[in-house]
């Protein structure tokens, strides 16, 4: 069988409302910053900054950029270095927006706070990278880095944990802005030093992960406000509460926020004992999988060496040879993809989903298209392409998504059966 990347399909966030979303970018004339107005479907392509906060009166805030008096090279507050960074980077990146919450939010409107704090998830998890800035960390130590990484304060931050396991792209740069790794590369470090497995990180249904679990996460992370200890977790287990803050004993204030959190867990009915009703491995049951015996998890893994060959070298290979790259092709393969795999996993004893009405990220289609083509590309390589490969009229087109599916889901079995130990090579 051939291996297959260990990357999974991504964290879903079902928020109920898609609230406008403020997004920063530089007016190349005035040289100042500016914040634009967006609401989903409009939202564009934009970077999100993950950082831990100073103090107050040195971060950049809302009202500082409305006021359109600062400058790009402002000194006046610490934080417009983070603002800098941002937009070197993006423009690095070929992006032109970015979020920092400390002035994209309008904190002193209670509506527009709570209605924020319970989309932040849905805004990390739809960025198309995300830049983690550690300002205790300094590259221009070459001996000590490592270890520093390992200590930082953003890892013992509550917002950090669901910062860095709702985007798909996570990349760390040091206080200098020098890059240091990305979360793919330096996931067996993150997961020690955080304690949340590799799979969280990789991208896999955070419904695999009974509340404790999660919740366990969380151990060692402290916020500024008591209540953001449960607020820090809505988007890790889905739910919605009234973000509420009072006055009084940090852990009282603190006990109740989470006591209100799990009566919300519980009553949405996603607890341990009702996990394996709502998990998929792709489109595969979980409820089916883990019942197979190890001579039907043996048969499975033939069909699946069986399917993945033919998703590289079946017969549609020669119809795009001979004519071309085309819509039909296209949906005719991505429609014998689907039942093809439908079909494997039925007879191995596994319901099977089609989950192609599950929004997705659009992304030109020619250039992982081009790799799955390529011979001359590993299997994982070309699998991941035809995985990647976003058709521009999806609405249209629905039965592109099938394909999609379908490769989704014969990585994510292959992640599952713990496959990496077979060769890259067909």
């Amino acid at each position: 069988m051939c291996s297959l990347p260990r990357v999974s399909v991504t964290h879903r966030s079902t928020v109920s409302h898609f609230p406008t979303m403020r997004l920063l970018r530089l007016d190349p004339h005035k040289r100042t910053w500016i914040l634009e107005e967006f609401t989903h479907p409009r939202i564009p392509f934009y970077a999100v900054l993950s950082h831990t906060w100073r103090r107050n009166t040195e971060e950049v805030n809302l009202a500082d950029i409305e006021s359109g008096e600062r400058q790009y090279d402002d000194t006046s507050k610490l934080g417009y270095d983070k603002l800098r960074f941002c937009q070197k980077q993006v423009e690095r990146d070929g992006l032109r927006y970015f979020w920092i919450d400390t002035c994209c939010i309008k904190k002193s409107d209670n509506l527009e706070l709570q209605i924020s704090l319970a989309s932040m998830f849905y805004w990390y998890q739809k960025a198309t990278t995300c830049y983690v800035w550690l300002s205790d960390v300094s590259t221009d130590d070459a001996v000590n880095w490592e270890r520093a990484f390992s200590r930082s304060r953003w890892f013992k931050r509550g917002w950090t944990l669901q910062e860095m396991i709702a985007p798909d792209s996570v990349r760390f740069f040091s206080k200098e802005g020098k890059f240091i790794g990305d979360k793919e590369g330096l996931a067996s470090t993150i997961s020690i030093v955080c304690s949340v497995p590799r799979l969280a990180l990789q991208g896999a249904e955070l419904l695999r992960f009974s509340t404790d679990e999660r919740l366990s996460w969380t151990e060692g992370r402290v916020t500024t406000l008591p209540e953001d200890a449960a607020y820090c977790l809505l988007g890790i287990f889905d739910v919605e509460l009234p973000t509420l803050y009072a006055d009084g004993d940090y852990t009282k204030r603190k006990n109740m926020a989470l006591s209100k959190l799990l009566k919300a867990i519980n009553e949405k009915g996603v607890g341990t004992e009702r996990l394996d009703s709502f998990i998929h491995i792709g489109g595969a049951f979980w409820k089916d999988l883990i019942t197979l015996q190890e001579e039907q998890l043996l048969a499975l893994d033939t069909d699946l060496d069986e399917y993945c060959k033919w998703l590289l070298d079946g017969p549609h290979k020669q119809q795009i040879e001979q004519h071309g790259l085309s819509t039909e092709i296209m949906t005719g393969l991505s429609q014998n993809a689907g039942k093809r795999m439908k079909r494997l996993l039925t007879k191995n004893g596994v319901g099977y989903e089609d989950l192609s009405r599950l929004e997705t990220k659009v992304k030109s289609w020619d250039e992982p298209w081009g790799r799955y083509m390529d011979e001359h590309e590993t299997s994982q390589v070309r699998v991941q392409g035809l995985m990647q490969n976003r058709w521009h009229g999806t609405k249209v087109h629905e039965d592109i998504f099938k394909g999609i599916t379908a490769a989704r889901t014969l990585e994510e079995l292959m992640i599952w059966r713990g496959n990496s130990h077979f060769p890259a090579e067909l």
